[in-house]
């Protein structure tokens, strides 16, 4: 435990001192709310007043309700996870060059404190803690609108626990966006590993060397080799990700994968999202290979900390 204790209060100190990771979070979460507020008013009235009837709102089976269901839970969950991936975007670009500019890496250096651990503490708080922080408020926020719509339902004679309430799904799902939070750090690591890597080295403005050093290679690399391996490498490495694994599986897309892994709500296709999905992506080389090449730059952040001080 004592080996783990340093890390442990280098994360708490850059939780505190960023307040953003759970400030950004709990503003979304009232924001979804207020939003899910105004559905659920929205749709008393609209009922009330004979715009809609309450015949159109019936489910036709229970795998509709659970696909239903599943869908918009990863609807907020994806809300939440873009916000929080720009959060720590701008964190881990500004962490360790902050710490050059207003030269408290000094005082830093002096503790005793490593300054691997250092990077890694920062790096942990990006993958790691921030994630963490942003699943629990969306575990709140959907208990909180799922009680919103339960109550406005009530109000115009549906009785929604009845209709689509399904414990298991709502269990297995937030299972799945756990998981699939693992899975997102990892692929997303060359990215952060290179964001860490310009922010030990840059002087100012880290937001130029982070876009303009691989724009410029991908651009000599069009003009000069007329090719674009790197463009595919660099910025298609999250389309591959977004499509394999955000992608829903609905009207049969995906449905090689769906039929691999099997369903964890019942048969193939009732699920859009599962955690068979989230496991393919572990068996991508790519994946390992992004892994791999993230490390090589988190490797350069932790020698530039050693070897550069203040701005």
């Amino acid at each position: 435990m004592n080996a783990f204790r340093p890390y442990w209060m280098l994360v708490k100190r850059e939780v505190w001192e960023h307040k953003s990771f759970w400030i950004v979070p709990i503003v979304v979460a009232c924001i979804a709310v207020l939003v899910n507020l105004y559905a659920a008013g929205s749709l008393i009235v609209a009922v009330h007043q004979g715009v809609l009837s309450i015949s159109n709102l019936n489910i036709t089976s229970e795998s509709d309700a659970r696909t239903g269901l599943h869908t918009v839970m990863l609807m907020l969950f994806g809300f939440f996870n873009i916000v929080m991936l720009f959060t720590v975007w701008f964190y881990l670009m500004d962490s360790l060059y902050a710490d050059r500019k207003d030269r408290s890496v000094l005082f830093w250096k002096s503790m005793p404190i490593s300054d691997t651990s250092t990077v890694l503490s920062k790096l942990f708080t990006g993958m790691v803690t921030a994630p963490a922080l942003m699943l629990v408020m969306v575990v709140i926020t959907e208990i909180v609108v799922g009680i919103i719509f339960i109550i406005a339902a009530a109000t115009v004679g549906i009785n929604l626990l009845h209709v689509a309430f399904y414990p298991g799904t709502i269990i297995l799902t937030w299972g799945v966006m756990a998981f699939a939070l693992i899975q997102q750090s990892l692929w997303l690591l060359p990215y952060w590993g290179w964001f860490l890597l310009c922010s030990a080295w840059a002087k100012k403005v880290v937001l130029a060397w982070v876009a303009l050093i691989p724009l410029g290679a991908m651009l000599i690399e069009l003009v000069v080799f007329r090719t674009h391996y790197l463009s595919e490498a660099i910025i298609g490495h999250i389309g591959r990700g977004v499509k394999v694994v955000g992608g829903f599986v609905i009207n049969g897309q995906h449905a090689e994968l769906t039929e691999m892994h099997g369903g964890i709500f019942g048969p193939a296709g009732d699920q859009v999202y599962s955690f068979g999905l989230v496991a393919h992506m572990f068996a991508l080389p790519e994946m390992w290979i992004g892994v791999g090449i993230g490390s090589i730059f988190i490797l350069g952040a932790i020698w530039l900390r050693r070897n550069r001080s203040e701005i």
